[in-house]
């Protein structure tokens, strides 16, 4: 293998992989994700803040009817006539008066507290539907800047991907597979050079064995980082 064309290679990769990386760690694709999952949450909080917001209302007609009813009867108690009642029964309406008296204040307590409940809801809900607002605004607004970003680069991107096609044409396949294996990986450089008895890349010291190896096929991949080590 000529070393001298894969390192060319290598040379012109490089250039591609920082334009890779700038796009992958841009400030403005990072912000575009963060919006984009903080929209999603909101919107299930919304569609969940929905569904609390609607069991609370069908609480509240279920004890607005007990109301009604326990109210119906404590009508139909005050409107009886007592003048020909005797005692024991009057002694009996005053005690269902009380009772029912009792129910109709525990039942205003809940529907109260009900409803201070669906009115925190709506609150939370209509602050959630901001929030997902405010994200989307801001996600529409950092994915279009991050588009305008890759546009800027995508001539150059091109010209280096043209290139590099021209390139590997002159090396051959086992040799590129085995670069852009270790490409995909992301361990780049791919090649690396052999610093005195070390891997030039994450500086590793490699046996006297491995050392006798690289000098007798040229090549030796590093047991550390993975990256090929080669002769200067």
């Amino acid at each position: 293998m000529d070393i001298q064309k894969i390192l060319e290679y290598q040379k012109v990769d490089s250039e591609l992989f920082k334009i890779e990386k700038s796009l992958r760690e841009n400030a403005n694709k990072k912000l575009a994700t963060d919006m984009s999952a903080s929209a999603k949450q909101a919107q299930l909080a919304s569609f969940n803040l929905e569904n609390k917001a609607a069991a609370l209302l069908k609480e509240i007609d279920i004890i607005k009817n007990q109301f009604n009813l326990q109210n119906d009867k404590m009508k139909e108690v005050l409107s009886k006539n007592v003048d020909n009642l005797s005692k024991e029964e009057v002694d009996s309406l005053l005690v269902l008066k009380d009772k029912l008296s009792q129910n109709l204040n525990i039942l205003d307590k809940n529907l109260t507290k009900l409803a201070e409940n669906v009115n925190s809801v709506l609150a939370e809900f209509n602050k959630t539907i901001k929030n997902y607002n405010l994200a989307k605004d801001k996600y529409a607004q950092s994915k279009a800047a991050y588009d305008k970003d890759i546009e800027a680069v995508e001539p150059v991107r091109k010209q280096l991907v043209s290139k590099l096609a021209s390139l590997e044409k002159g090396i051959d396949a086992k040799t590129m597979e085995s670069y852009k294996k270790r490409r995909q990986d992301n361990r780049f450089p791919v090649y690396v050079p052999l610093q005195g008895n070390n891997c030039g890349y994450c500086h590793m010291e490699l046996p006297t064995a491995e050392i006798n190896n690289l000098k007798n096929s040229g090549f030796h991949s590093c047991e550390h980082c993975r990256r090929i080590i080669y002769l200067p």
